[in-house]
């Protein structure tokens, strides 16, 4: 009897394993059941459900039958909290988190361009100050100034108070700054508060990516690393908008709103981790890690991984000696002519100056209205770039940018010399300077805006990867500082049309440069990279 008893529960067992398992092959997609590959059905006592690992069924009533039968949907040994939605669900802390500190390059996008449309008011009958061309040129051009100090200072506050605590902390003097703005009654106080807003900007522009790379899973670092340069250029569209709503005292406050915003959510966010570990704050990488990655991410083993590559960094500070390798000096000289040309494109004087550019091109459009169109486009052209960046290549890229900004700038300059010379040209060609701008502004969004900034990183070395974007960041804000003071000088000495032509040269000399010296680094690691320097003699690549 005990035999026949066993074999009808085995019989049983059978029964409910077949009909458990047509069940799943009817409610599952096929999909859902890639997904759940691994699966195992155990059979219990006292349980009369099936529960659905993707948690949108949830549960599966037996009818009529009495069988004790559960199916449980575990992976690798895993509870079923720890189902696939459970995990998709804690990633979003991650990509939280990120979109909370990409807020501040808003901030930078808004405060690099605040001049555009400020100075454009300031020369109103409401405005109680009415800065003459050069003022203009130093309101523009000493957020670089401060910029550069931040840039270089970054460095130790972001690894003396960590990478949140410098971000919260930055936007004291970044409030400060714009009140200073807000509440000028000279242009002397307009100059300081620009330096201070770009002191802060030079802050964010070391932090964020830090910040951004520490906190990403390898398969989305690229995408969040290249997210930097578009919140940007979205924080100058929103600059362009507002400026044409706002006068420039209400535009200031609201740069200031924008990065209390931005820290009150920073507060909420945590540390990144790899700092906390290398200070020794296991429990507190932990919980970070736990935070942005969910309960079913191995924070112990991440913590480990950690600890190896903080103790695996070379001991010693970097010697002026080892420059003299091919392999340190040749990327390094690229990266100092790549933010050379970036900013010799003539890019930020463009963007600085838009609506002034426009006023003085007699554009039959209005040039806030035109300012507005330059920055919608930069903000796609941005999006696109990011997408293109890992299927065109870098140095297509770059080519690609270098060509079509030198074709705009031609073309913009022959605008400028024909108006000059015959001013009814306007009348019928008056939309030019919007395409031109336009078609310059895009161009630069696909290639040489954030191109530079990535393949220093992926040309350097790890060892000297610190020093070599410091230098580049420091130079980098150096030539936006020579651009957007020098623009309105140049434009009077040699004209409008000499200064667009004069800034094709160096993107037609871009080109040179990128085709002959420039390695693709699309699709290879640094050993692969660093074989193309190696070479006595540099070959095209």
């Amino acid at each position: 009897m005990e035999e026949r008893n066993r074999e009808l529960r085995s019989a049983s067992a059978t029964s409910s394993t077949s009909s458990i398992t047509e069940y799943v092959n009817q409610v599952f997609t096929e999909s859902e059941l890639e997904l759940s590959r691994g699966v195992s059905i155990h059979i219990s006592n006292d349980t009369q459900y099936v529960e659905n690992p993707l948690n949108s069924i949830p549960y599966y009533e037996k009818e009529k039958k009495n069988l004790d039968n559960v199916v449980d949907f575990t992976h690798d040994s895993q509870e079923l909290e720890n189902s696939i939605l459970t995990n998709v669900k804690n990633l979003r802390k991650m990509y939280v988190a990120a979109l909370v500190v990409l807020m501040f390059p808003v901030c930078m996008g808004i405060t690099a361009t605040y001049s555009a449309t400020a100075t454009m008011d300031m020369k109103k009958a409401h405005s109680s100050i009415h800065p003459n061309s050069d003022q203009v040129t130093w309101i523009g051009s000493l957020m670089a100034i401060g910029a550069l100090i931040g840039g270089t200072a970054g460095g130790y506050f972001t690894n003396s108070l960590g990478r949140k605590g410098a971000l919260v902390l930055n936007t004291v003097p970044f409030v400060v700054g714009w009140m200073f703005i807000a509440y000028a009654n000279s242009t002397g106080l307009i100059y300081l508060g620009r330096v201070i807003t770009g002191f802060c900007c030079g802050i964010i522009s070391v932090t964020t990516p830090m910040y951004l790379v520490e906190i990403a899973t390898p398969d989305v670092r690229g995408l969040l690393g290249a997210s930097f340069q578009l919140f940007v250029v979205i924080g100058v569209l929103i600059v362009s908008f507002l400026g044409s709503q706002l006068t420039w005292r209400y535009l200031s406050v609201s740069g200031g709103v924008a990065s209390l915003i931005a820290a009150s959510l920073m507060i909420l966010m945590p540390e990144s981790p790899k700092w906390l570990m290398a200070q020794k704050r296991r429990g507190e990488a932990k919980n970070a890690i736990i935070f942005l990655q969910g309960k079913s991410y191995d924070a112990e083993d991440e913590c480990l991984k950690m600890e190896d590559e903080i103790q695996s960094q070379p001991k010693g500070s970097v010697q002026f000696q080892e420059f003299k390798a091919p392999i340190i000096y040749k990327p390094f000289l690229l990266s100092i002519l790549l933010m050379f040309f970036q900013q010799f494109s003539g890019v930020n004087a463009v963007l600085f100056y838009t609506a002034e550019i426009f006023k003085s091109a007699h554009s039959s459009l209005d040039p806030i209205e035109a300012t507005i169109y330059v920055s919608i486009v930069q903000v796609i052209a941005t999006l696109v770039s990011s997408l293109l960046m890992d299927k065109a290549g870098r140095k297509a890229l770059l080519l690609f940018s270098g060509v079509c900004m030198a074709i705009s700038l031609v073309v913009f300059g022959g605008f400028d010399l024909a108006r000059t010379q015959n001013p009814s040209i306007v009348d019928n060609y008056g939309w030019l300077p919007l395409v031109c701008l336009m078609s310059f502004i895009a161009a630069f969004s696909l290639g040489f805006g954030p191109t530079p900034w990535l393949m220093v990183a992926e040309m350097t070395p790890v060892r000297f990867r610190g020093i070599v974007s410091g230098i580049a960041t420091a130079l980098n804000w150096t030539f936006v500082f020579i651009i957007t003071k020098s623009f309105k000088a140049a434009e009077e000495t040699i004209h409008g049309y000499g200064v667009y032509w004069m800034y094709s040269a160096f993107c037609i000399a871009s080109l040179f440069v990128t085709y002959f010296f420039i390695p693709e680094t699309k699709g290879k690691n640094i050993d692969e990279i660093l074989q193309f320097f190696e070479s006595k003699m540099v070959e095209k690549s």
